[in-house]
């Protein structure tokens, strides 16, 4: 049986292959190591074009541009060096406790600066989830012309609510965190016409939990930091797990028409909250999601 990494150089090598390939890379605050070191991975491997198309939330997002830029010193670094520190969160700090004009204007500004000609040169299109702050429906940004305009797309993604409670305005248009309304875009991905999917988690399957004691918290969230929001975008926030658990579903019990290979982390223990700025842990979770895809694409799959 062929692995996955046969299955995705032989994609990528065949230009008459019908298949359509997308790789999914959901949010997940400082969890997103785990997604950077899984993704250095597949740049080590050169399928950097194995994929028609990636579609990315968040820190996802921010992975997965710099993986089509083929930056695997920024995906390497950028977690465990940058931003583990109170410049970018500080919990104490009333304004911005996640401070994403830091991580955009200092970090990747400057000292990591993005390569968008790179990202243009490549065939595999870039799709990046945002939350229109006016209605709370998921809006995708495919085109990234300009290097401004892709900052901002980053920063309006990693706009998280609650934690730094800017709308990010774009093109007339205000947007906050992709991952309000679509957190797992598997959904997207199909609807782009993706016959094999990679799904890269930030979290174990078992671990999504739907009850009432979240919804409590958001409840309690809502009320008290989202009070400037536009209706419609509260009524989102506290709704927003129905979505997630339709793409679980469809993720678990797929068609045929549809194939989906999923990477889990396999230490639940060494997660770190989507906020920790603890560089060993952050460290660690980084090593565990390189090996874990140098794993998962050695794994033999059945055809």
């Amino acid at each position: 049986m062929p692995t996955l990494l046969d299955i995705l150089e032989a994609h990528q090598k065949n230009k008459k292959d019908k298949r359509v390939f997308g790789l999914v890379l959901p949010g997940g605050g400082m969890r997103g190591v785990y997604t950077a070191g899984a993704a250095t991975v597949l740049l080590h491997y050169g399928l950097q074009q194995a994929f028609d198309h990636v579609v990315g939330v968040s820190a996802g997002a921010l992975n997965g541009a710099y993986f089509l830029s083929e930056d695997a010193e920024t995906l390497s670094h950028t977690f465990q060096d940058d931003l583990t520190n109170k410049n970018f969160v500080n919990l104490l700090r009333k304004d911005k406790p996640i401070d994403i004009d830091y991580l955009i204007d200092m970090v990747m500004k400057h000292k990591r600066p993005y390569d968008i000609e790179k990202l243009k040169k490549q065939k595999t299109k870039l799709h990046i989830m945002l939350t229109d702050a006016k209605t709370g429906k998921s809006v995708i940004d495919s085109s990234h012309d300009t290097l401004e305009e892709i900052y901002e797309e980053f920063r309006a993604t990693a706009a998280l609510p609650f934690v730094y409670g800017k709308q990010i305005p774009i093109d007339g248009h205000y947007y906050i965190d992709g991952g309000v309304a679509d957190n797992l875009p598997i959904d997207v991905a199909v609807k782009l016409g993706c016959t094999d999917i990679v799904v890269i988690l930030t979290q174990q399957l078992s671990a999504y939990h739907f009850g009432k004691r979240h919804q409590r918290l958001m409840n309690q969230l809502v009320r008290r930091y989202a009070r400037n929001y536009e209706l419609l975008l509260r009524k989102k926030l506290l709704t927003d797990e129905r979505l997630l658990q339709a793409n679980l579903r469809v993720m678990q019990h797929p068609t045929k028409k549809v194939r989906f290979y999923i990477l889990e982390p396999s230490d639940e223990e060494a997660l770190v909250s989507l906020g920790s700025i603890d560089k060993p842990k952050v460290e660690r979770l980084g090593k565990i999601g390189v090996a874990d895809m140098d794993t998962f694409l050695h794994t033999e799959v059945k055809q």
